[in-house]
């Protein structure tokens, strides 16, 4: 026990010993150059000098314009219009900002078809609810829905840089960045870089962003049997992503933004609507009202990116953790000359040397 305390209480040093043996430094020296290379891509390719805010915080209002894109177009000339009497439709025409129900910031449903049926229900003073019966029904198309004009401004702003005042040291707003709309394969649709603007996108240009070329396609809605997007109604989820540092090869550069559309698929959309009516004729006792039910494209804004800031301790991370590795490099060129090779026990002797008990006292 006393011989043990004895050892514990030695100083065990290092000493530079070069062991001539080309296969342990060929390793060594292919494992330290991958480290290297590794090393190299972290901070220069993928910008290890930086510090990421992957989560920025962002606003966003999203209004329908009371102007169509195309104004020209002949209902007779319609697919969606041509040969409906006979089912009972009709084509109309309606404001665009009407075509907008409910009105929301961050989403925007423009309806394509709608089913009216008019309820009424006879006054009576013991019952806690009224019962409405129907009295007729009105189904049509809404003419020029994907011509719909959509006005969107937006700003972001990342939270995790700040001074020590706590204010903001990376925000922009879309009025000062320029913009593209992607299609679902990732290819520039539409640049939107007009200063000091909202973005103007059409209804039809962000389906086609989300891989849909039309309303009349067929819907593949589980309860669609056959009918279109423009019957049933759709979901789609528009993201806005934020960066500043895909498009230049060292440092960042000014937040630039895109929009990429998703549609949920195996889905479709409608939304009731209870508005007031009155009848030609009064009735007494009688109470009126118009159901109205919206088959729409619902639009989801959603806000993401990633925005770098130059970051003197996430450098030094980096170096440091290629430094670790390089010592880690070391290590295992050393267990494969002391464990590993046939000749190990030679290795050993090299390496491993120790001293005759040293005196306190020199005589």
């Amino acid at each position: 026990k006393t011989l043990m305390m004895a050892d514990f209480f030695h100083y065990v040093t290092y000493k530079y010993v070069i062991l001539k043996d080309r296969r342990l430094g060929v390793a060594y020296y292919i494992l330290a150059l991958l480290i290297l290379i590794y090393t190299v891509i972290e901070i220069f390719y993928r910008k290890g000098y930086l510090q990421f805010d992957t989560k920025p915080q962002g606003v966003i209002r999203v209004l329908v314009s009371d102007e169509l894109s195309n104004n020209l177009f002949d209902p007779n000339e319609l697919v969606y219009c041509i040969d409906i009497a006979q089912h009972n439709l009709t084509c109309r025409y309606e404001d665009p900002r009407e075509l907008n129900w409910p009105v929301e910031g961050r989403a925007v449903t423009i309806t394509t078809f709608v089913k009216d049926r008019v309820q009424k229900s006879h006054l009576q003073t013991n019952s806690p609810q009224d019962e409405y019966d129907g009295v007729s029904d009105d189904h049509y198309f809404t003419l020029g829905s994907e011509y719909v004009i959509m006005k969107v401004d937006h700003a972001v702003v990342a939270s995790l840089f700040t001074d020590h005042k706590g204010i903001e040291k990376l925000a922009a707003s879309k009025r000062m960045m320029k913009g593209y709309l992607l299609n679902h394969n990732g290819d520039v649709i539409k640049e939107l870089s007009i200063p000091g603007k909202p973005d103007k996108i059409t209804l039809q240009e962000i389906l086609q962003a989300g891989g849909v070329s039309s309303l009349d396609e067929k819907s593949d809605a589980l309860n669609a049997k056959g009918q279109t997007i423009r019957q049933r109604g759709a979901i789609l989820r528009v993201s806005i992503h934020y960066q500043n540092w895909y498009n230049t090869w060292f440092g960042t550069s000014e937040i630039e933004y895109s929009y990429r559309v998703r549609r949920i698929p195996y889905m479709d959309y409608n939304i009731k609507q209870t508005l007031h009516y009155t009848p030609s004729s009064h009735v007494e006792n009688t109470k009126w009202r118009l159901l109205r039910k919206r088959y729409s494209v619902r639009l989801e804004f959603e806000q993401d990116g990633s925005l770098g800031m130059f970051s003197a301790s996430t450098l030094l991370l980096k170096l440091v953790s290629g430094t670790a590795l390089l010592t880690l490099t070391a290590t295992i060129v050393d267990v494969i000359a002391l464990y590993l090779l046939p000749n190990k026990e030679v290795y050993r002797k090299h390496v491993y040397e120790q001293t005759q008990e040293i005196n306190k006292k020199m005589d």
